[in-house]
C-alpha cells in the first residue's frame, strides 16, 4: 500500500530546467564557449557534486568545481527570481495528497538553499513533511541513495507510527537519471518526462504521463493495490 508521495524539485514542481541551462550558458558564455546540447542529458538529475564535475570536465574550465557552482547557484536565483514558475496542476495536486492522507517529501538533486528558496518563494513548505537535498547523501542520482534516505526520515515524522518502506512510496521524477535512482531503491516510480531529454531512458518507469495535471489521488490509490 502506497503511504508516501515523494517529489523531485526541478522538473516536476518548478519548471526550471531550461532556467539550469540558461545559467549554464551565460556561464560558459562568460568564458567565450558555446553550450552542448548532448551535454544536457547527462546532467538532468545529477546532485551538485556530480554535475560541477562533469560540468567541469565537458567544457575544460580551469576553475574549482566549488567556484564554478557558486558563480552558477549565483546567476540560477537571480532568473528564478525574474522568471521561475510552478508546474500547472502542482498545488491542486499536493492539497488532493495531503488531504487524503498520504505523507509527502521533496527529494531534490539542488543544494538546500535553491530548495529553500524555491519553498520560500511559493509557500510549499507546509506541504511537505520531509525536504531532503542531494548534499544530504554520498552518491547523488541514478544511486537510490537520496530515496533510500528520504524514506527513513518519512519514517521518523511525528505522524508516523512506524517505519516508511521503499515499496510504499511513490516518486514523481522528469529525468532519466531519477527514475533509475527511485528504481533503485525500489520504489513505485511516476515519471513526467523532461520533453527535451531521450524518451527512451524513461522505460524503467511504472507510469508516465504527460503532465502533472494527470496525477490524481485515485490514480495513486490504484498503485497501492498493483
Amino acid at each position: 500500500m502506497i503511504r508516501a508521495v515523494i517529489f523531485d524539485m526541478d522538473g516536476v514542481i518548478i519548471d526550471s530546467e531550461p532556467l539550469w541551462e540558461k545559467a549554464e550558458r551565460i556561464l560558459l558564455a562568460r568564458r567565450g564557449l558555446d553550450y552542448d546540447p548532448i551535454y544536457r542529458d547527462k546532467i538532468v538529475g545529477l546532485n551538485q557534486r556530480d554535475s560541477g564535475r562533469l560540468l567541469k570536465e565537458t567544457f575544460k574550465l580551469p576553475e574549482t568545481i566549488e567556484g564554478l557552482l557558486a558563480e552558477r547557484i549565483g546567476i540560477l536565483l537571480s532568473i528564478f527570481e525574474a522568471e521561475l514558475q510552478l508546474v500547472p496542476g502542482l498545488l491542486t495536486i499536493l492539497k488532493e495528497l495531503k488531504e487524503s492522507g498520504f505523507l509527502l517529501a521533496l527529494a531534490s538533486s539542488s543544494p538546500i538553499r535553491v530548495i529553500n528558496f524555491v519553498l520560500d518563494m511559493f509557500s510549499l513548505h507546509g506541504f511537505f513533511s520531509v525536504v531532503v537535498s542531494g548534499e544530504s547523501v554520498e552518491l547523488g542520482k541514478p544511486a537510490p541513495d537520496i530515496y533510500l534516505y528520504t524514506a527513513n526520515k518519512l519514517g521518523a515524522c511525528p505522524e508516523q507510527g512506524r517505519r516508511i518502506e521503499p515499496s510504499e512510496c511513490v516518486v514523481i521524477e522528469d529525468s532519466i537519471n531519477g527514475v533509475k535512482s527511485a528504481k533503485s531503491a525500489g520504489m513505485v516510480c511516476i515519471a513526467v518526462p523532461d520533453k527535451r531529454l531521450n524518451q527512451e531512458g524513461f522505460q524503467f518507469a511504472d507510469l508516465i504521463l504527460d503532465n502533472l495535471e494527470n496525477i490524481k489521488v485515485e490514480l495513486i490509490k490504484n498503485l497501492s493495490r498493483t
